[in-house]
């Protein structure tokens, strides 16, 4: 994970970033907490998301000022906290909403009213966050993963989600349905029992899918905790698994009720059963009625209502039947004795047949999948972990290693070396332009320089990653290379300790050491982040100009009056703060 510069390991001593600070303290507590809310909608570095599409403190604070500048104050970016917040509440509602919603149609139907008003208003409460949270994506950015750009465009935002089949399928989420459990049980004894069929059937057709939007919210919450890849998809099969035998369960204990429930297609035995259930379970001559009944489904139902059965049992035995019916292991009574009860066994037996074949490849594929980069990338963290075990490393350099290769590969491991064997030189020379130019093309030294010049230089870069507090430049050391700072961010010290300025994205130092080898250093150059550097060494550049000798005399004399421009400044600087002394 990336490193983040930290106020309690470096205390910025810049003037007018110290008067920023002190102005900021200086607010009223009013207006803190009002810019603590505007901070809430901006992206943060804190969102799992944001070290994937924004690599460092830089990119983060010139995205803030593109969403500031550019578009409305009720924008909220897409890795922000408040988003992420959001995610993590729409998951819990979510989940919440989708189990109460079938068991309450199909094991709270007949209890009594108090508990269905508890539970309607629940379900309204939750259903209610859920709109909100469908307000909130309008407001949101998306984005397009397909080239990483994040849209905040507000008429963008607005078309997106206004898809036709989109919209519908958000808004089936949160009607709310809960409001008919306070008829429901009236509609099925009043000749309603194929309208309530069809209801629960469009409930479980429309919801049985959820469990991807689920999914999509509990990776937020899993890279916010770490969690490596392969935990986190097993954890979503085992959740899955679960969410699709509740609605099962609850859609296979009040079918059988409804189809019973048909005034033109009653039995004697269903009859019993339904007077039953009108009466509040209060019937007064159950075993009698037990010995008379035919049917081994409608006498299971009937012991359960003379015994006085609990909903958790009625739940855990309808469960216990779904999966006998799933893995084709069901005995006589646990099927009702109606062909559409029949034709809808089949189809769980089917369904059941599928996922119980499914899971376990899929869990065999997440333990073994060579193709998948984070896979790739969790097993090497493990190797590692190893390493460092049998090499007795300290906590700290452990803690290191880790960091500098999650800033390496940042959760998708590749083997660059291998890859870029595949290609041409041609191709090659294409993809670290395509990469690097804009890092070397900024450079005074190298302005004007043929294209194929600047692909040599390009070329020669090596990759080195520094974490924070890795000192990159040492003050009076002797150079030997430049250095292109392409990630991250820097602290430039003088020799005295002061703190002279930072450096960000796409800046550069050290680049007199192309020319003069071994020119001692001037100042400090300390990472205050997680930074990916290249380094172009004295001796690749020399090897690149040498054989054009009037390019090398042109950035020569350019070296040299850099030098010197830089000489009559110091000179000029400690000058003046002689006479100050002298005045003194």
């Amino acid at each position: 994970m990336r490193q983040r510069l930290k106020e309690t390991r470096h205390i910025c001593t810049i003037e007018e970033t110290r008067i920023s600070q002190a102005e900021d303290r200086a607010l009223p507590r009013h207006k803190k907490f009002v810019r603590a809310l505007q901070k809430l909608r901006l992206a943060s570095e804190h969102h799992p998301s944001t070290e994937k599409h924004l690599k460092s403190s830089y990119q983060i604070i010139k995205e803030n000022e593109r969403l500031l500048r550019s578009y409305p104050s009720f924008i909220v970016h897409p890795f922000s906290l408040l988003r992420m917040s959001s995610d993590v509440i729409a998951f819990i509602v979510m989940n919440l909403h989708l189990m109460l919603l079938p068991f309450a149609f199909s094991f709270l139907a007949f209890d009594s009213r108090p508990t269905r008003h508890l539970v309607e208003y629940i379900d309204l409460s939750l259903c209610l966050i859920l709109v909100a949270e469908f307000g909130l994506t309008f407001c949101t950015g998306f984005v397009v993963y397909e080239t990483n750009e994040i849209v905040l465009e507000p008429r963008k935002i607005f078309f997106n989600r206004l898809r036709p089949f989109r919209l519908m399928y958000d808004l089936l989420l949160f009607l709310p349905y809960i409001l008919l459990l306070e008829v429901f049980d009236e509609l099925i004894f009043e000749a309603g029992a194929e309208s309530c069929l069809a209801f629960m059937s469009f409930l479980y057709l429309s919801h049985i899918a959820r469990f991807r939007d689920s999914n999509r919210y509990f990776r937020v919450i899993a890279r916010s905790l770490q969690m490596p890849e392969s935990k986190t998809r097993i954890v979503q099969v085992i959740m899955n698994t679960l969410y699709v035998l509740h609605w099962t369960t609850c859609l296979g204990y009040i079918i059988p009720i409804l189809l019973q429930a048909k005034p033109s297609s009653r039995s004697m035995d269903e009859e019993e059963l339904l007077s039953m259930m009108r009466m509040q379970l209060q019937h007064p001559n159950v075993s009698a009625v037990l010995q008379n009944v035919s049917s081994p489904f409608v006498r299971l139902l009937l012991s359960d209502l003379e015994s006085n059965a609990s909903t958790t049992y009625r739940y855990l035995r309808s469960m216990m039947v779904t999966l006998r019916v799933g893995m084709a292991s069901s005995e006589k009574k646990d099927i009702e004795q109606h062909f559409v009860y029949h034709w809808i066994m089949m189809l769980v037996m089917f369904l059941g047949w599928l996922w119980f074949n499914y899971v376990p490849v899929v869990l065999c594929r997440f333990f073994d999948s060579p193709e998948m980069a984070t896979d790739q990338y969790d097993k090497f963290m493990a190797n590692l972990k190893a390493f460092a075990y049998n090499k007795h490393l300290s906590g700290p350099l452990q803690k290191k290693l880790r960091n500098n290769f999650a800033t390496r590969f940042r959760t998708r491991y590749f083997d660059e070396e291998m890859i870029m064997g595949l290609f041409p030189k041609n191709l090659r020379s294409s993809i670290r332009m395509e990469t690097c130019r804009h890092l070397v093309a900024s450079v005074d030294l190298f302005k004007n320089l043929p294209y194929f010049i600047l692909t040599d230089i390009v070329n020669c870069l090596q990759l080195e990653i520094y974490l924070q507090d890795d000192v990159i430049i040492a003050a009076g050391s002797y150079g030997d290379s430049m250095y292109f700072l392409a990630v991250g961010t820097v602290a430039v010290y003088a020799m005295s300790g002061k703190e002279l300025g930072h450096l960000t994205d796409g800046a550069y130092f050290g680049e007199i050491s192309l020319i003069k080898r071994n020119q001692q250093r001037t100042a400090n150059v300390i990472a205050l982040e997680a930074c990916e550097i290249y380094r172009l060494s004295h001796e690749d550049f020399q090897n690149v100009v040498k054989p054009h000798a009037y390019l090398l005399n042109r950035i020569r004399k350019q070296a040299e009056q850099r030098l010197s421009m830089m000489k009559k400044k110091k000179d000029k600087m400690y000058g003046k703060k002689f006479i100050e002394a002298f005045l003194q």
